[in-house]
């Protein structure tokens, strides 16, 4: 059955939108590129009105849009893997589909992660900063960095991007551990990762490096009782959701040396504010949400949220389905 989808994520590459676009024509659906000028769905209800699938790339969508959109909409596809801004539980109730590219956000992060670890146990942006201001005192002990090798380091989470980190991290002659719900043992044996509860984590870990959605259990997880738990010399990583933090805590338990650093590449609020307290200290090192960010993630992503639509539409499996509820729902 031929279909007319929508286009949205106006901060995605022009030409990926447009290769969606050419990729779902190609198999008889009319396709939509739509700029919404702001990332929450709710002031575009009208816009949205008679699409039967939609590709999103992050933008809100409150259930508000699903009760707007019921009738017309069968499937959301995100462009993207992380779903906590769709309401999911809404979207079945209305028989809509919510899809996403599960898998291809997974190296492009993991190396983010990596690189976070790296750049923060060497301290290398100090280094660089160093260099330019003609500063050769680098082997002061002050200034010196740690390695990898013999560190522990604990993944919260053991999803796809946490086992990619994991897939890296054995390289490193580390020892990794991880929780998880749902523990992937016959992946954390490939890569020689023990099984641990987030106590041990807290309480062993030199690194900790966080991979669960944010759900109503996780948010604030991570605030300063946890933190003191922790080891002084531990680094913080976050590239999952900003929110698994609570931000005020963060930035105290960095000034007052409660842990010696942090990686970011989410926020509560994206961008921050100006006021933010992280924003001021030398001791964690911040990124723009950019840890899916490159050209073969992106490009992957889109061509799986694009074929997922056209998939659903033309009555094919999709695998990525995160609502299978909806189909008792369907109107």
């Amino acid at each position: 059955m031929n279909g007319k989808v929508a286009i949205l994520g106006k901060q995605q590459p022009a030409y990926m939108r447009a290769n969606m676009k050419k990729l779902l024509e190609d198999r008889g659906h009319t396709a939509d590129i739509l700029d919404m000028e702001t990332r929450c769905a709710a002031d575009w209800i009208d816009a949205l009105k008679g699409y039967d699938a939609l590709i999103t790339a992050g933008e809100k969508f409150p259930g508000v849009v699903f009760d707007g959109l019921a009738g017309s909409l069968r499937v959301l596809s995100r462009y993207g893997v992380g779903t906590d801004e769709i309401d999911k539980e809404r979207a079945a109730a209305h028989g809509i589909a919510v899809c996403n590219a599960a898998g291809t956000l997974s190296t492009a992060v993991a190396e983010c992660c990596m690189g976070l670890i790296l750049c923060l146990l060497r301290r290398l942006p100090d280094g660089d900063k160093e260099v330019r201001a003609n500063d050769w005192s680098r082997f002061f002990e002050s200034k010196t960095g740690t390695q990898i090798e013999g560190k522990t380091v604990g993944l919260i989470g053991f999803g796809d991007i946490a086992k990619a980190l994991a897939k890296m991290l054995s390289g490193f002659g580390c020892r990794v551990i991880a929780y998880d719900i749902y523990f992937d043992k016959e992946t954390a044996d490939r890569w020689n990762v023990e099984f641990a509860d987030i106590e041990t984590i807290r309480r062993e870990s030199d690194i900790i490096s966080l991979h669960v959605p944010s759900t109503l259990e996780t948010q604030g997880m991570i605030d300063m009782e946890f933190m003191k738990g922790m080891k002084p010399t531990a680094i913080l990583i976050n590239t999952g959701r900003g929110a698994l933090i609570v931000e005020e805590d963060l930035a105290n338990a960095l000034r007052d040396r409660v842990i010696a650093a942090a990686g970011l590449d989410v926020f509560t609020k994206e961008p921050p504010e100006p006021d933010n307290p992280l924003l001021t200290l030398p001791n964690v090192m911040l990124l723009p949400h950019c840890g899916a960010g490159t050209k073969e993630c992106l490009e992957k992503a889109g061509y799986m949220a694009a074929e997922n639509a056209a998939d659903f539409l033309e009555g094919k499996p999709v695998r990525t389905i995160l609502n299978k509820d909806y189909i008792n729902h369907e109107v």
